[in-house]
Parts: C-alpha cells; structure tokens; sequence
C-alpha cells in the first residue's frame, strides 16, 4: 500500500521490524511494522542474528550497485563513441537508456552468495502477478 512513497533506487533503503504471531490454530497474525527498528544486541542469539542481516544487507546492497554501475558506465561510454563518431547525439534517446540502465536488477556477474539470507520477494521489472513470483495471488494486486 505504501510502495509509491519509496524512492525506488537500490542505494537508498531502510529496515523494517515487522512482527507477527501464531495463533492456536497456527494462523499467522500481523502485529505491528516498525520503521527504523532498534538493533540492540540482548544475547549472543542475537548479536550472530544482526551480524548475518547486516552483513547480507551490506552484500546485497553492493552487489545491486555494481550491477547499476556497470550498466550506467555502458551507456555514458556508447555515447561517448557516438558522439566521437557522430559529432552530436540524440540526447532523448540516452535518457531513455540511462532510465532502463539505472532499474533495480543485478547483473548476472553480481548475484548473491548462496550464503547470504536474502530471498527475493518482489521484482519491480515484471507485471502484475509475475512480479511477486507466485506469492500473491492476481486478484490480490
């Protein structure tokens, strides 16, 4: 619900405590989300917890910067050679690239450690159900 009051740009991101709760008959009940949840270290348990989550944030976020990079550099460099070639370019048209370039998608070079925590849940690049890859039915979007 919320989804378009976020910037949408791998480099910019917040954490999110969310709680939930089973019930007896083991119906998972949504509690609370807290923006900007405290990270406090109360036993051993959870000092290892906030290490692995920040350090898989920490891979995630880089691995999706350099996927951006890499594609951003690509196209300052094509059109740098047309506009060498060219003497001018179309302008308009790189900004359609440079907006395609700058999406947030990972570069196959630059995929996730099979270690790391981090499953993804969503994908702004697909449509509609695909988008969520099977875990929201189509008539809940």
């Amino acid at each position: 619900m919320a989804g378009d009051a976020f910037w949408k740009q791998s480099n910019v991101y917040e954490f999110f405590g969310l709680d939930f709760m089973l019930d007896d008959q083991l119906n998972l009940w949504f509690i609370e989300c807290n923006a900007s949840p405290q990270f406090v270290e109360t036993n051993d348990r959870s000092l290892g917890f906030l290490i692995t989550m920040l350090s898989d944030m920490f891979e995630i976020q880089y691995a999706y910067y350099r996927s951006r990079m890499k594609r951003t550099l690509d196209v300052i460099k094509r059109m740098q050679t047309e506009i060498e070639r060219k003497g001018s370019t179309d302008y308009e048209k790189w900004r359609g690239e440079y907006k395609e370039a700058v999406k947030n998608r990972l570069e196959p070079e630059y995929k996730i450690s099979e270690n790391s925590s981090f499953s993804l849940i969503m994908d702004e690049n697909l449509s509609g159900a695909d988008a969520y890859f099977g875990l929201i039915d189509s008539e809940c979007i």
